[in-house]
C-alpha cells in the first residue's frame, strides 16, 4: 500500500544514493519539472544554495517555513 505525503512532507529533500558516484545526495523538490539533485562528490558547490532557495520558495508560496 502506497503511503501518502502530506504537501509539507514532500516540499522537504529527500535523501537518496547519487546515480554517478554512489554517494549520498539530496534531493531538492522545486519548480523546475524534476526537482534539483545535489550530490558533495559530483555537483557544483552552488547547486545546494540555489535547490535550497527554489524549495523554501515554493514552501512560502503554500503557507509554510522555510527549511535551512
Amino acid at each position: 500500500m502506497a503511503t501518502k505525503l502530506t504537501l509539507d512532507e514532500a516540499l522537504t529533500p529527500t535523501e537518496m544514493t547519487c546515480g554517478e558516484c554512489g554517494g549520498q545526495m539530496k534531493a531538492y523538490p522545486c519548480p523546475i519539472p524534476k526537482g534539483i539533485g545535489f550530490c558533495p562528490n559530483c555537483s557544483p558547490s552552488w547547486l545546494e544554495s540555489f535547490a535550497v532557495y527554489l524549495m523554501n520558495q515554493e514552501r512560502i508560496k503554500h503557507g509554510f517555513k522555510e527549511l535551512q
